[in-house]
């Protein structure tokens, strides 16, 4: 007797029917078919392998690329299993593409997959994406969620392939930043020396790591980078200084809102949004007037989001008292 599919929803596209019009090179696939794929049970991976194993190249990445488009756009979609399986395939792309689809999955056996690959993948693309990939577990160690040893043996790691100097830069720029989240003296040093560093790029790396760092120390520098001939620099300054939200950050990110580069001007107005305070807010209310469009609603959301957080400290201070200030 053949076993029933497990999805049993009238005219819903069956797991094995779906894998098998994917193997039919040159056959076009529906959005539904691909999210037919999705919470694959074990049976469903054994099939799911022996389809893939005979997919052209070509076909792989068409297939993996709409995986990680309908992912991103519903939550409800989870081909985590089925990435597990990928990140043995022999294509490179389709490595580093599975890494990435597992980017959210807070599953801590995924640690055992991604060091090995950041350390020894042959492809420097997905060495960069499996260090990349580890920075979540390294916020998971900060607050405390993941056991010690695991928290040095990230830090170990991720520090070791930083300071390789045999290693590509944007493997141990990746690798840099998933570390930073960590509160050590190494980790700054680590961020100082990338600072110091004659390549814009890894300098770039350097400001996104310190806003993940959160060190106050961090905001001065910062602070100056505001200021960078280089727009990139400008921009990663100006998301780092929105996750500390400090004050002295305001009249600077106020000027970068006229900024010439578009993500630099917009990331201010992100900013003033987080940071919030009288000046922040009577300067996006300015914006939700600008002629430009894009400015406007940018400002518009940045308000409301500012709305929601004085909201939740209202209701602290309704339920407990006056907020009591640092």
């Amino acid at each position: 007797m053949t076993k029933p599919d497990h999805r049993t929803e009238p005219g819903e596209p069956t797991f094995e029917g779906v894998l098998v019009k994917l193997a039919k090179t040159g056959t076009d696939f529906s959005n539904s078919e691909i999210a037919a794929l999705s919470l694959a049970s074990p049976e469903d991976k054994q099939l799911f392998a022996r389809y893939w194993a005979e997919m052209a190249e070509p076909r792989k990445a068409q297939v993996l690329g709409r995986m990680l488009e309908l992912a991103e756009e519903d939550a409800n979609l989870d081909f985590s299993p089925l990435y597990h399986i990928l990140l043995e395939d022999p294509l490179a792309p389709v490595r580093a593409g599975a890494v990435q689809g597992l980017w959210e999955n807070e599953d801590p056996s995924l640690i055992r997959r991604f060091i090995p690959l950041m350390e020894n993948d042959p492809d420097a693309g997905v060495r960069a994406a499996a260090a990349q990939g580890l920075g979540q577990f390294v916020l998971m160690a900060e607050h405390g969620k993941l056991r010690r040893e695991i928290r040095d043996q990230l830090l170990e790691k991720l520090l070791a392939v930083f300071g390789n100097s045999e290693e590509k830069d944007e493997v141990r720029r990746r690798a840099l930043e998933s570390v930073s989240f960590l509160s050590c003296p190494e980790v700054r040093q680590a961020i100082l020396d990338s600072y110091d560093s004659p390549d814009p790029f890894v300098r770039g790396s350097a400001l996104f790591a310190a806003g993940r760092n959160l060190d106050p120390g961090w905001l001065d520098m910062l602070l100056d980078e505001l200021s960078s001939d280089n727009p990139e620099h400008r921009y990663e300054a100006v998301v780092a200084c929105g996750e500390y939200e400090d004050e002295l950050a305001v009249p600077q990110l106020i000027r970068l809102t006229l900024d010439a580069d578009v993500e630099v001007k917009m990331a201010a107005i992100t900013a003033l949004g987080k940071i919030g305070g009288a000046e922040a807010k009577q300067h996006l209310r300015d914006l939700t007037e600008s002629d430009d469009s894009a400015v406007a609603e940018m400002a518009v959301q940045a308000l409301n989001d500012m709305v929601t957080d004085d909201e939740v400290m209202d209701l602290l201070a309704d339920e407990n008292g006056p907020v009591q200030g640092g």
